[in-house]
């Protein structure tokens, strides 16, 4: 009877560890702050990474914006989400950025309808509002008005205060807005900041073309 009664607790305790550990395992799989680098599944480039030329751009996570009914929400998007394209054209635009909004005017004609069939995608990320403030759901909803005045089919996304993007070029030093080229490797291809780049269709022609 007493070896029964151990036997029954020896088997208690491996249930309630097998169920600890899996609840564990749940837990932590959930609620990633932005920025962090785990949205890849393992399928991410490995490092070393950088910001520069040449150099694997981080599996950086911003939120894209979904314009819906309602008002407009967030929900987490990975560059490792762009593994799929050729070619990755990153934009990060200010709303009060005289140069972005005139860029903006010409990337969906110009740029996406023209080469999307060829492997373009293109991520245009804000990180303040016309009027410089990066208030999270003032953000979202100013996203979705910047989509509509510009006829926009691609992906955008925010990144207030430019807290992850801001790695890649100097949004309070007259950097935007920031143009980057990766490839299927998420190398970075090309990138210039501050300027409306003139040759930024020669290389993305180059790129979608080896």
């Amino acid at each position: 009877m007493r070896r029964l009664g151990k036997t029954v607790t020896l088997l208690t305790l491996l249930a309630l560890t097998f169920l600890c550990i899996n609840g564990c395992s749940w837990e932590s799989g959930g609620g990633n702050d932005a920025g962090n680098y785990d949205g890849d599944n393992g399928e991410y480039p490995p490092p070393p990474y950088g910001v520069n030329y040449n150099e694997t751009a981080q599996n950086f996570r911003v939120e894209q914006t979904l314009c819906v009914e309602g008002g407009a929400r967030g929900a987490a998007i990975y560059a490792s989400d762009f593994l799929d394209a050729k070619a990755t054209l990153v934009s990060v635009h200010a709303g009060w950025c005289g140069p972005c909004k005139a860029q903006a005017a010409t990337m969906e004609d110009n740029f996406y309808q023209v080469y999307k069939d060829q492997g373009l995608k293109i991520l245009l990320i804000l990180f303040e509002d016309d009027e410089g403030s990066s208030d999270h759901q003032a953000l979202l909803d100013y996203t979705c008005t910047y989509r509509e005045r510009y006829g926009m089919t691609f992906t955008l996304a925010i990144d207030p205060g430019a807290d992850v993007m801001g790695q890649f070029f100097r949004p309070t030093e007259a950097g935007t807005p920031l143009n980057m080229l990766l490839d299927d490797e998420m190398v970075i291809r090309y990138k210039v900041e501050g300027t409306i780049p003139n040759v930024l269709e020669g290389n993305i022609e180059a790129l979608l073309s080896e």
